[in-house]
């Protein structure tokens, strides 16, 4: 449109949030989404696919793969294949490659808050100016660290084979989490995202195809919880990440128990918020309420315990 038209219709815009974008995005992929092995998009087996919708509406989004075991063998192999030379290329080479993913996430970072409100359901303020800007601060964080690998971590050597299983209240921001550190270290790794807050790690596979990250050193791959514990079981899997639920964080120590398996476990706890007689009540009011009902409390660490000097207990209790 001509400057000279919109100061005669005054028509607005399209707005940075419009879904117009992510909306050709979908329908370009309306046949349904593989998975992401060894640089390449790999159809689901039988056309094995299941919906994920739009929590605001209940409408479909896309269809998402359901992963095979054959197919978890495949990406984990391509993950041990590829380990060896991305470990062997040293930090500073692997920054390059993380800043590199960082940059591009920049450049589709609207695209991409609007899409994981769309698959989440979170408000696109906070897609928009809290996941999407610190998952593009961890690539670059972890760049730098990958950068000082050398001469920081010199008595420190990669696990390998990192598998990761990740939960949906932060889809981008908790892959950002798992797999910049993982890679920026020279582990390669197999993820899965939530089963039904995929679309962004799809999205992301596209990035890391944009930045050049060689085959396999991050492979992606989607379905329900049977495709968590064939990652877990794997025997060819070093380490295992999981965020998630302390009862499925309980069956992952048993499984892998005694198995030589590192593990790091991110489950739902009590976390206390405390005051003390010398805080700012109306600042700590502020902070308590935040701490609890941020993305609507589904936070690992929500303050969800609230323990207060007894001297200032009445009025924090009136003021809340």
């Amino acid at each position: 449109m001509k400057l000279l038209e919109i100061f005669e219709n005054m028509n607005y815009g399209p707005a940075p949030e419009a879904s117009d974008n992510v909306d050709q995005w979908l329908i370009e992929h309306q046949e349904g989404f593989g998975l992401y092995i060894n640089g390449q998009w790999i159809k689901a087996e039988s056309k094995s696919h299941f919906n994920s919708c739009n929590p605001a509406n209940g409408k479909p989004l896309a269809k998402i793969a359901q992963a095979s075991k054959k197919q978890i063998n495949l990406a984990v192999s391509a993950a041990r294949a590829a380990q060896p030379s991305w470990q062997s290329i040293g930090g500073p080479a692997r920054a390059k490659y993380l800043y590199a993913i960082a940059r591009i996430l920049q450049k589709r970072s609207r695209q991409l808050a609007v899409l994981e409100t769309m698959d989440n359901g979170k408000p696109i303020r906070e897609s928009r100016d809290i996941d999407i800007p610190l998952a593009i601060r961890h690539f670059y964080h972890h760049a730098g660290w990958a950068q000082l690998f050398e001469s920081e971590f010199s008595d420190y050597e990669a696990l390998g084979v990192v598998g990761q299983i990740i939960p949906w209240n932060f889809p981008l921001l908790m892959m950002a989490w798992k797999i910049a550190p993982a890679i920026a270290a020279g582990n390669c790794v197999v993820i899965k995202p939530a089963e039904y807050t995929s679309l962004t790690a799809l999205m992301f596979a596209e990035i890391l195809q944009e930045a050049g990250l060689p085959d396999g050193v991050v492979n992606i791959v989607t379905g329900d919880g049977e495709v968590g514990e064939q990652i877990v079981q794997h025997p060819d899997v070093n380490k295992i990440a999981f965020t998630g639920s302390t009862k499925v964080g309980k069956a992952i120590r048993r499984v892998t128990a005694g198995s030589g398996k590192k593990l790091t476990l991110e489950l739902g706890g009590k976390s206390p918020f405390i005051v003390f007689d010398d805080a700012d009540v109306d600042s700590a009011v502020e902070g308590l309420v935040d701490a609890i009902w941020f993305n609507q409390g589904q936070v690992c660490c929500a303050g969800s315990r609230l323990l207060v000097q007894e001297s200032i207990a009445p009025i924090m209790i009136k003021k809340n």
